[in-house]
């Protein structure tokens, strides 16, 4: 009667731990589904405190008339925004950089060669 009561107990451990693993994943979803929820409902009432003027929008939300690139430069100092190392705005000052560059030979090879 021993073995049998701690087979019992042995099978018991890993079905109460799936258990506890499937209940866990769908609180996580009825939460995950409950915010996604209420940020629908939130941009509906905020826009006129989220962007108060079209140049310097407020907070972390990227307007409709600023570029991809604005929005990076204007939260270049926020930690977590931009990785360190090469950031996104040395990248955008180097491929400025590249496309001046290509802009200038490109000029040059248009104009006619001088003179001989």
């Amino acid at each position: 009667m021993g073995v049998r009561m701690w087979a019992g107990w042995a099978l018991l451990i890993p079905v109460a731990a799936l258990v506890v693993v499937v209940l866990g994943a769908i609180g996580v979803l009825k939460l995950q589904k409950l915010s996604i929820g209420r940020s629908e409902r939130e941009p509906a009432a905020a826009p006129a405190a989220v962007a108060p003027t079209a140049a310097a929008p407020a907070g972390f939300h990227q307007s409709s008339q600023e570029s991809r690139e604005q929005f990076v430069r204007r939260h270049r100092q926020r930690p977590g925004v931009v990785a360190d190392g090469v950031t996104l705005v040395d990248l955008y000052d180097r491929i400025a950089a590249l496309e001046e560059r290509l802009a200038r030979a490109e000029r040059r090879s248009a104009s006619p060669p001088p003179p001989d």
